[in-house]
């Protein structure tokens, strides 16, 4: 375009900017932005847009040193940055863990002239970087601030922020208690937020729980609970070492038309193994493989080769009678292809909604 003396628009500028960038070339995005920001003619191409889209370049590589080197010269430019921008920086610190620099940007916001206001993406983008820094508190006191200004509610993607906050730092009193709120507000729960409460309340020793809450949202919400939730769920049983419960779920996920994947079989293949049940452990294996019952609609998943191998051992290694026979049945089945196990129904309804940033 250049060779031929043609003028590029902020359209193109915009589409090559945007080119770059989703191909992690960011640097050499911003590069030609100074390029045509030095020349008069091409200066008023490289807007508000164009510094959003390098900056957002920067933030998904978590480098937020040239997030704020860029956000000053946007500034030196007499450009003014908008809400996508601020929320945008306020995503590179929440990934960066440099929560440390929100209060000096939000007061920017404040000053701003016109003043640039905070919306329910701003709010969302803060609570979740101090739930990932560990900073639940902090978190929550945003939360309340929020209300306090009476304009936004958190909704569920704030909801499940707060509670992935509550499980990382093992806090299952304050998770129950968001829980109530969120029933209270009419946030319907999805099978992400049931998925951290199982997790939580596993960890914590609260197991039982982990069941009731399961229960309580299937009934109240009509959630298809979804093959992640019972893997969550396995795992608590095992970990509060009741392998026999750890069973049970298992054969209502196949009652439920859920076809557990490799993962699933190889969490409870090795489950079992640790607590002491060989027997259980090969039947389940077979049942991976579709040779024994409860079988699963679809292609069986099979087992990881690193799963078989500890089964193996537990046998009695290689040359045990037992293993020679588990191997040679596992070798005439058919298995679905390593990484393309599926679950029927599992989306639609109840399905798991995205985070935001």
């Amino acid at each position: 375009m250049t060779a031929n003396d043609v003028q590029p628009t902020a359209i193109t500028l915009g589409c090559m900017v945007e080119a770059l960038v989703s191909n992690r070339r960011t640097a050499e995005a911003w590069k030609l932005a100074q390029q045509l920001s030095s020349e008069e003619s091409t200066r008023p191409l490289v807007n508000t847009v164009i510094y959003s889209t390098i900056i957002k370049g920067f933030a998904t590589l978590k480098e937020t040193d040239k997030v704020m080197a860029l956000y000053e010269e946007m500034r030196s430019h007499g450009l003014q940055a908008n809400t996508i921008t601020y929320n945008t920086i306020l995503n590179a610190f929440a990934q960066s863990g440099a929560m440390d620099r929100v209060p000096a940007l939000l007061e920017d916001m404040k000053t701003a002239d016109p003043v640039v206001e905070m919306d329910i993406v701003t709010y969302s983008t803060i609570v979740k970087g101090f739930c990932n820094s560990g900073c639940l508190d902090r978190a929550l006191k945003t939360v309340k601030e929020m209300q306090a200004g009476g304009k936004y509610q958190p909704d569920e993607v704030m909801y499940n922020s707060l509670l992935d906050g509550c499980a990382r730092e093992q806090r299952p009193d304050d998770a129950l208690k968001l829980f109530d709120d969120m029933k209270k507000a009419g946030v319907a729960p999805s099978n992400f937020t049931l998925s951290m409460l199982v997790k939580l309340m596993g960890r914590c020793k609260r197991l039982n729980q982990a069941f009731a809450l399961m229960d309580e949202i299937k009934q109240d919400y009509g959630l298809k609970v979804n093959i992640q939730v019972y893997t969550c769920l396995i795992s608590a049983c095992f970990n509060n070492r009741q392998a026999f419960k750890a069973l049970a779920v298992h054969d209502q996920m196949i009652k439920e038309d859920l076809l557990p994947d490799e993962m699933v079989y190889n969490s409870l293949v090795q489950g079992c193994l640790k607590a002491g049940l060989p027997d259980k452990a090969v039947h389940l294996a077979k049942c991976a493989h579709g040779l024994s019952l409860p079988k699963a609609k679809g292609t069986p998943p099979g087992i990881g080769e690193r799963c078989l191998s500890e089964l193996v051992y537990a046998l009695g290694g290689a040359a045990s009678k037992e293993a020679k026979a588990l191997k040679a049945e596992i070798a005439e089945c058919q298995i679905a292809p390593k990484g393309k196990g599926s679950s029927k129904g599992q989306s639609g309804k109840g399905s798991s909604k995205g985070q935001r940033n």
